[in-house]
């Protein structure tokens, strides 16, 4: 399931006219609506206690109780995220403060990873993978680097797959992708066009697609099946992947790890199966 605030924003397409004034107020101001009551929200946004409820339950919350507590959580969430992502490294800073610097954000960015990353969809992307015919790795740059990481984790473990460093290759891989076949896409930014092109090819084709990508709204996220989110701790106008990179490796491990947990005793004959002695009797790197 995608994040509240990702899943207003989906809904906010279709929405009906009684709900239209209290959607307009969720995607404007989310702040504004934390600790009312749903009669008093009611009364600003010229809805009824019922609509509001109603639309609770269609954004996947079980009620105006919960609805409040997950919108809370959110918006704590992306407060701070935010503010990671404003963090700069000066001119004047020192070594030290350097160091002291990107090793912080790229911990804060992990922790809000973590509080982002639901366990139930990564079960269901679990079972993704142990149900695909083959699993295809999408990415460019930074994130290419990442897919290539999932994807030798993936050889050890016997699943079928492929990443294809050129963004041509990709797309033609994307183009014969079939049903029962999954694509992970890796985008920070979940805008980069390439990496669009190719979840569109995937998706006509009925592939499904686990998108790793920033915690907020974008043509990636709309185009995916299941959404492992990383924290939105960078600009998208940056000098490098730093943070970013950190949380999607992170999350790829999260997600083999899960695998490995569920097919356990196969994984564990694969890896001795797989494993490949280096000259000097050092272990894999």
């Amino acid at each position: 399931m995608k994040g509240l605030l990702i899943r207003i924003e989906d809904y906010a397409k279709g929405a009906g006219d009684a709900e239209k004034k209290l959607i307009e107020r969720l995607q404007k101001n989310p702040e504004s609506i934390l600790g009312k009551s749903i009669k008093e929200l009611a009364k600003e946004t010229y809805t009824s206690p019922a609509t509001i409820v109603r639309l609770c339950k269609k954004l996947g919350c079980t009620g105006y109780k919960n609805f409040q507590n997950v919108l809370a959580y959110e918006v704590a969430l992306f407060q701070e995220s935010k503010d990671i992502a404003f963090q700069r490294i000066n001119r004047e800073d020192s070594v030290e403060d350097i160091i002291y610097k990107v090793t912080k954000k790229n911990i804060e960015s992990l922790e809000n990873t973590r509080k982002l990353v639901e366990p139930k969809i990564i079960s269901q992307c679990v079972k993704l993978l142990e149900k695909s015919r083959s699993v295809t790795l999408f990415g460019l740059g930074t994130s290419l680097l990442v897919a290539r990481d999932l994807y030798l984790k993936l050889l050890r473990a016997d699943v079928i797959c492929n990443v294809c460093d050129d963004w041509h290759a990709q797309l033609l891989t994307a183009r014969n992708l079939r049903e029962d076949d999954v694509a992970i896409i890796i985008s920070y930014s979940g805008l980069t066009e390439e990496m669009i092109e190719c979840g569109a090819a995937a998706k006509k084709n009925g592939a499904k697609i686990i998108a790793i990508t920033r915690a907020t709204e974008s043509q990636l996220v709309e185009l995916a099946d299941y959404v492992l989110p990383v924290a939105a701790t960078e600009l998208i106008h940056r000098s490098g992947a730093m943070s970013s990179r950190i949380s999607q490796l992170n999350v790829i491990d999260i997600l083999f790890t899960a695998y490995v947990n569920q097919n356990y005793e196969f994984c564990m004959k694969q890896f001795g199966r797989t494993h490949i002695n280096k000259k000097g009797g050092m272990d894999n790197d």
